[in-house]
């Protein structure tokens, strides 16, 4: 489906698994958020290609986890530097960049530390420094992550960023998920959460100059609306839309989502 493919990359002794499908000739990077602690993207091509299946009928995508050697102290910062090597490995001279929740802090700064490698910059559901409730949700699945009560956490994970209406219809599923899966390396989820509580970009933000959209969700009950609207403030050529009826996972839930993105991108 969509040229869909898993693949590994080895960089400078380090390892990044990725994926990459879609038929369109552009490239376009996707950065996933934190869920990647969890799980990294080896072996969800055809997942993915099916969930962005709009975008893969337009451009050619690659989905980048975090490197599998993270360290104490990994920040965003340096996931970003790990992102734009990867470009490098991959000859991927520029390409547009959507980061999501987690994802877009990285890509806050790939736009600012390498800004001759985002051509254009899509910053979903995130924000330039965690509010207070970004810190407790984190905080609160650190806790479970490092209790491994898997069941409870996919459940607590899904019941925050879904509406209550897309919620009922996913608990069976993450119910399940939860039952079925482990978490796999401790250790990863906690360094890429401590990443995000301590990620501040406010300051370094006007200098990202590509054009960038920001997409918030109205009820989102992860990050809150709030981190969207002051992105918005704080990068000069933007756009930021807010879609109704949308949680954090307003990229699974909202077709609106895709369309935006490809509007923006054309």
């Amino acid at each position: 489906m969509y040229s869909a493919k898993n693949a590994t990359l080895s960089m400078n002794g380090k390892t990044m698994d990725y994926v990459t499908f879609g038929t369109g000739k552009r490239p376009l990077i996707i950065i996933p958020g934190l869920g990647d602690g969890l799980q990294t993207v080896k072996g969800k091509a055809q997942l993915f290609s099916l969930s962005y299946r709009l975008l893969a009928k337009r451009y050619k995508i690659y989905v980048f986890s975090r490197i599998n050697e993270l360290r104490q102290g990994y920040t965003t910062r340096d996931m970003a530097a790990d992102v734009a090597e990867a470009m490098e490995t991959l000859n991927l001279d520029a390409a547009y960049v959507m980061g999501i929740s987690q994802g877009g802090m990285i890509a806050q700064w790939l736009a600012v530390d390498f800004p001759e490698r985002v051509q254009r910059l899509i910053l979903a559901v995130t924000t330039a420094k965690p509010s207070q409730l970004a810190r407790e949700r984190i905080e609160h699945w650190q806790k479970l992550s490092q209790s491994g009560n898997f069941k409870h956490l996919m459940l607590d994970i899904a019941q925050h960023s879904y509406t209550q209406k897309s919620y009922q219809k996913w608990r069976l599923l993450y119910n399940i998920m939860g039952r079925l899966g482990r978490i796999k390396d401790e250790k990863r989820i906690s360094i890429q959460s401590q990443s995000c509580l301590t990620h501040d970009s406010l300051g370094v933000l006007k200098e990202i100059q590509c054009p960038t959209l920001i997409l918030g969700a109205l009820e989102d009950d992860v990050i809150g609306v709030k981190g969207s609207k002051e992105l918005a403030k704080a990068i000069s050529d933007c756009q930021l839309l807010i879609l109704k009826h949308s949680g954090h996972a307003l990229y699974e839930e909202n077709k609106a989502f895709q369309e935006a993105v490809c509007g923006f991108l054309h």
